[in-house]
């Protein structure tokens, strides 16, 4: 379990951490960016302070236009089907609000659908005159593609979950739920903000995502994004309409412009580099840590791993019959190590007891889960 594909790439971006110091096992809530990442953020305000904010954000639109075009490709769209928001939560919420639901509608949610996504789908659905349907999971809490073709032949207008929970690191069959949803005539909405630059997702076809940039894509905190198919993106009614983007064509109308342009050019420099790097590498190597790390600590000092030990993803979730996960974490975090707690009432719908999450990214290695294996260990 020791033999990690992707040494060499590990090497190069645990050498250009911004700040290794810590052992960062927190990809999942914010991961360490790269000297470069940081470097340009911090140049492009220093940039404002020179020339003025708009200025200057009219000097990196070509910096800006590259980073839409490379956050299509992770999902197989062009770049004019993006649009940069403060965050996912925001693109969630602005992209649900407009979409073109009559009232009765049908919206099929997972349990482990993240809670501000969750509560904003409650009051839509309030709103609205909306029914949210619980969509079939099994025990992992995986959607059983078996059953959700019955629940799809019952009626449902809109499907929406996320492809790895906040809470929960199992990958949805999203690419076999998409297929399933178009066969119905019923399109997908895709929560990639802990999937994005962590699992494939260029073949799943949905029709809207929304995703963020602290996380696995390595870009700084403050920004985020959405993504639509052009024949939808059309039909799209903006809840709220702003001034700089009335009269835009397609997904553009969604667009949130008064932003942090800094963190909008750090994001695109980390996917440059995600680019460079090759994302289906980077995703090997992730998921050949969460593994290691699931067999490694199942068991240890009374700790259970929440996920099956094969899981293909790097965020990994432990709970304990007696420690609280959130005075544990702040103990690793003053030994050098982050990671997070999860309160269970943060998923409600999906936790009935805190867990410990531990996530790894590409710049991991074996001997970061031996200093939290010890750490654990006590």
């Amino acid at each position: 379990m020791t033999d990690l594909p992707g040494a060499d790439l590990a090497r190069r971006w645990r050498d250009a951490l911004a700040d290794p110091r810590v052992v960062h096992l927190d990809a999942a809530g914010s991961a360490c960016p790269s000297r470069g990442v940081l470097e340009a953020t911090i140049a492009h305000l220093r940039r404002e302070a020179h020339v003025g904010g708009y200025a200057a954000e009219a000097e990196a639109a070509a910096t800006l236009e590259r980073g839409r075009a490379q956050l299509g490709a992770l999902v197989g769209l062009p770049a004019d089907a993006v649009a940069l928001t403060a965050n996912a939560t925001t693109a969630f919420t602005c992209l649900l609000g407009a979409w073109p639901l009559g009232s009765g509608a049908r919206v099929g949610v997972l349990s482990s659908e993240y809670e501000s996504n969750r509560l904003a789908l409650v009051a839509l659905a309030s709103r609205r005159g909306w029914e949210l349907v619980d969509l079939p999971v099994d025990p992992a809490g995986r959607l059983r593609v078996d059953a959700f073709g019955e629940q799809l032949r019952a009626g449902v207008e809109l499907v929406t979950f996320p492809v790895v929970a906040s809470q929960r690191g199992v990958v949805q069959p999203a690419r076999a739920a998409v297929t399933l949803a178009h066969q119905a005539g019923v399109p997908v909405l895709l929560d990639v903000a802990q999937a994005a630059g962590h699992v494939a997702l260029g073949d799943v076809g949905a029709d809207a995502w929304v995703g963020t940039a602290r996380k696995w894509l390595r870009g700084p905190r403050g920004s985020g994004w959405l993504a639509v198919a052009p024949g939808l993106a059309a039909d799209l009614v903006p809840e709220y309409p702003s001034l700089i983007s009335a009269g835009s064509p397609g997904v553009a109308r969604l667009a949130l412009g008064e932003a942090s342009i800094a963190a909008r050019v750090g994001l695109t420099v980390a996917l440059d580099e995600l680019t460079t790097a090759d994302p289906a590498a980077v995703s090997a190597r992730i998921a050949a840590l969460g593994a290691l790390t699931r067999h490694r600590l199942d068991g240890v000092a009374g700790w259970r791993v929440q996920e099956p030990l094969d899981e293909p993803s790097g965020l990994v979730t432990l709970a304990h019959p007696d420690l609280d996960p959130l005075v544990v974490a702040a103990d690793l975090l003053g030994a050098g190590i982050a990671t997070t707690a999860i309160p269970a009432a943060r998923a409600p719908a999906d936790l009935t007891r805190s867990v410990l999450r531990v996530s790894l990214h590409a710049y991991c290695d074996a001997d970061d889960v031996d200093r939290l294996e010890f750490s654990l260990r006590g």
